[in-house]
């Protein structure tokens, strides 16, 4: 199948089962001879004028008339970040941009769920799932990290109350002279570490659940900055 083929029988397939239009960001084609290895062909895209919905939705391994999506968790995402927004205002100083990101394990969820909000599904379907918030604070010097170890920490007790296996908080203290934007609006599709962010990071604060922090001071522990 060519690339233009694949690419319009994955869209018309997200536009029978959701009922919306679609718009791709990128077209990533899959390995014509190690699917297994490599994965099949893949879109990046998001319902017609929600370019905040960003999600991957592609062919199945091994199954050209199959295919799979993470519009469900975009959705949940999207309406976790709205859900949120005045709480993070009043939490975190200065001037940054975030984005709620939901990952569940393949299976667990599907297009029946569409009109179910993100906390009826984590109350009546599964709990088993990660919840993490990513925040890019802009800076254009080297942080006072120590001024966000509270902030982080009511951050995760924001959370908590999802009632979800996993949850956390990802921090990056990041250069204002690039737009961390789209890098934010995109992680839960890109999966890129602040690492290898194309802008200049000056450290991360990343703690979760499984730490058990019972207070601020703790989260000093998670601080790492990064060498110039």
């Amino acid at each position: 199948m060519s690339e233009k083929a694949s690419e319009e029988a994955i869209v018309n397939h997200l536009e029978e089962t959701y009922g919306e239009k679609f718009e791709v960001e990128t077209f990533k084609e899959g390995h014509s001879i190690f699917k297994n290895m490599y994965g099949d062909d893949k879109v990046i895209v998001h319902p017609e004028g929600k370019p905040e919905q960003v999600f991957l939705a592609g062919t199945k391994r091994d199954h050209e008339d199959k295919y799979y999506d993470t519009y469900m968790l975009s959705k949940w995402g999207e309406e976790l970040t709205g859900k949120y927004k005045q709480e993070i205002q009043a939490i975190v100083p200065g001037d940054y941009d975030y984005r709620v990101l939901l990952y569940v394990e393949d299976g667990k969820y599907d297009s029946s769920m569409k009109s179910m909000s993100a906390m009826d599904y984590f109350s009546k379907k599964n709990q088993d799932a990660e919840v993490v918030l990513k925040v890019a604070v802009k800076t254009s010097e080297a942080p006072n990290p120590e001024e966000y170890y509270e902030p982080v920490y009511r951050l995760l007790q924001l959370l908590e109350p999802l009632g979800v296996e996993a949850y956390g908080v990802s921090l990056g203290f990041v250069d204002d002279s690039v737009d961390a934007a789209d890098y934010i609006r995109t992680s839960n599709v890109n999966n890129v570490p602040w690492s290898n962010l194309d802008a200049k990071v000056f450290g991360t604060i990343m703690v979760d659940n499984l730490a058990k922090i019972t207070e601020p001071g703790q989260i000093e522990a998670y601080y790492e900055p990064f060498e110039e």
